[in-house]
């Protein structure tokens, strides 16, 4: 019955509307912030910039992104190296552990180092620097670096075989082949996997808030949730946006005229080589270091504070703020992937500018730091609630139809991650050749049924690989549901930041563990299911 109305559907302007719409729709919240940008300026933004308090921010936010990049890029690249390149024991189980911080939210690991830092000199030590900035540095790179690490791992496993094999022919030892080889043709996914852990950085709000640091993050939630004032946290909301296109863009020009190629001729496996003694004391020391920061501490903690406190989860209704993670998580995830399958279908088609236009403007959500996401999207419906009220409240209509339910959530939602199920989907495409697409419509199906027919079934399991790792980010965020959740809806991220706040580090660890359970297992399937 679906089949038969899809054949009836005019594909071409069907597909055309769809093609306008996710782009616009995408854009929305930024056009939003370009036109509020150029209001006057407020007395609290005037008092500011008297003080020089928002020159100072600019600062410190680039002090923070800087130093995050280079010690998660450092920690993540190491080990991927180590992983890749050395015959290690225990070599499975060591890889999931570098993983396990990914399912980690930053905001629980500030909270949880904070319980424990007192007992532990060398933790005081840190979370004291001023060059970590009181630990936020540490807290982001020592959870933010799995994604420096499992990008460079593949890239290293795939790519790095007839390099090495030519530096040893050469005469190039172990430290000359790196430094001079593999560090410089692996430039592009170091930068790539850094920009990932930049978009994370600046759209949280809670460790720098927890810790004390005035970034132009901090701002924008000091000038929207403690004043009010929206047209101050637009113009933070830009100077983040201009500060991470200046660090793009800065990169970009520093590559020059260089290129680099994915060849496909470099998939020869690895030898691993045997670790001398000297070689080993390094390698598991550093392993330990990371792993042992970065995992058995702060789970460990959370554990014996939720063991210390059972008598309290009767009064936390775990159920229910369980439920409604999963929920909007659920609803999300499906909204998502139906609109990625008709979006990649119609870019599998175009070619040239078009097929660049929409795939950059489709991609360009997940870049924006959540809390610029936000406020956008909030100024944008709560004008076009009051539009709708003001029409319609003659009617019946007497509540704010978005901004009162999941509705403005959940588009959030969408902005954000469309760009996780567009990119991966579309690169499944690709994979399947759009030779069996061209066979099906040759047999009388047209683009929308071939969709149902035949890409659906070929793309089943890159669509529960893409709605796994959007189940990660969605379970984790705060910002997003923080900003733009109906009134009295609690879920797992809001409890942990909430109990938190209230100095209740302790109640804290129980929302925390099952963020962490959940996140943990689906990160285990995924990188099983990956070796698969």
């Amino acid at each position: 019955m679906i089949l038969n109305f899809l054949r009836r559907v005019n594909v071409k302007i069907f597909f055309i509307m769809l093609g306008i719409f996710v782009p616009f729709f995408i854009l929305l919240p930024m056009t939003e912030l370009a036109v509020r940008f150029f209001e006057p300026a407020s007395i609290y933004y005037q008092t500011l910039i008297e003080n020089n308090a928002i020159w100072r921010s600019v600062l410190t936010t680039i002090e923070l992104i800087l130093k995050v990049s280079f010690i998660s890029a450092f920690i993540g690249f190491v080990s991927a190296y180590i992983m890749t390149f050395y015959d290690i024991k225990f070599s499975k189980v060591i890889n999931i552990l570098l993983i396990i911080p990914l399912g980690i939210p930053v905001y629980v690991a500030a909270y949880t180092y904070t319980n424990i830092f007192h007992f532990i000199p060398f933790l005081e030590i840190i979370l004291r620097s001023n060059f970590l900035m009181s630990g936020t540095v540490f807290i982001y790179s020592m959870f933010l670096y799995p994604y420096v690490y499992l990008a460079s791992k593949s890239y290293l496993n795939k790519n790095m075989t007839e390099f090495m094999n030519a530096s040893k022919t050469l005469g190039g030892h172990s430290l000359r082949t790196f430094f001079k080889v593999i560090l410089p043709i692996s430039r592009p996914v170091i930068i790539g996997s850094v920009a990932f852990v930049l978009f994370e950085t600046l759209s949280d709000f809670a460790v720098v808030e927890y810790y004390g640091v005035l970034t132009l993050s901090r701002y924008i939630n000091l000038a929207w949730f403690a004043n009010g004032d929206f047209v101050s946290a637009v113009k933070f909301s830009v100077y983040i946006l201009f500060i991470l296109f200046l660090l793009l863009f800065t990169e970009r020009m520093s590559r020059g005229r260089k290129r680099y190629s994915d060849a496909e001729v470099h998939h020869k496996p690895i030898i691993k080589k045997t670790p001398t003694l000297k070689e080993s004391i390094g390698i598991y020391s550093l392993l330990i270091f990371v792993i042992g920061l970065s995992n058995v501490l702060p789970i460990g903690q959370m554990i014996i504070s939720a063991f210390n406190n059972l008598d309290q989860v009767e009064n936390l209704g775990i159920l229910s703020i369980t439920f409604n993670s999963l929920k909007i998580t659920f609803i999300s995830i499906i909204i998502i992937v139906i609109f990625a399958l008709l979006l990649t279908t119609i870019t599998i088609y175009l070619k040239g500018f078009k097929k660049n236009l929409v795939s950059s403007v489709s991609t360009i959500g997940y870049m924006i730091p959540s809390m610029v996401l936000a406020l956008g999207l909030y100024m944008f419906y709560i004008r076009f609630d009051q539009w709708l009220y003001s029409v319609f409240h003659g009617i019946g209509l007497n509540r704010m139809l978005f901004t009162s339910t999941l509705a403005v959530l959940i588009i959030g939602f969408f902005i954000k991650f469309f760009a996780i199920a567009y990119t991966n989907l579309l690169s499944a495409y690709h994979k399947i050749g759009i030779n069996i697409l061209e066979a099906s419509e040759t047999l009388g199906e047209n683009k929308l049924t071939t969709m149902f027919r035949v890409s659906i079934p070929m793309l089943k399991k890159s669509i529960i690989a893409v709605s796994i790792i959007m189940f990660i980010d969605m379970i984790k965020e705060l910002t997003i549901v923080y900003s733009l959740r109906p009134f009295n809806f609690k879920t797992l991220s809001t409890e942990v930041y909430r109990y938190a706040g209230n100095e209740m580090i302790n109640i804290a660890a129980f929302p925390s563990l099952i963020i962490i359970v959940l996140c943990t297992i689906l990160i285990i399937y995924l990188e099983r299911g990956s070796k698969k």
